[in-house]
């Protein structure tokens, strides 16, 4: 079955976001979101490397409940 283009929002290049699954110190593992939230990558970063991505992608950036406190003290630790 189609959708309807009527159906579909709106893709927005501008939204981005990032949601931080799981941290493997150093490593910190997160799902990248752009303009639509169905289209994501997985990627893996140190930390420091991760916050760079943030800021030059301009995105949201959650933590999923369970890598709360693991993401806390890496991100402490810099």
């Amino acid at each position: 079955m189609e959708r309807a283009d009527a159906d579909m929002p709106p893709f927005d290049m501008a939204a981005r976001w990032i949601r931080v699954t799981e941290v493997k110190a150093p490593f910190v593992l997160f799902e990248f979101t752009l303009g639509d939230p169905d289209l994501m990558v997985e990627m893996v970063m140190p930390i420091a490397a991760l916050f760079e991505f943030r800021d030059a992608q301009r995105a949201e950036l959650e933590i999923a409940d369970a890598a709360v406190g693991a993401f806390s003290a890496l991100a402490r630790q810099q």
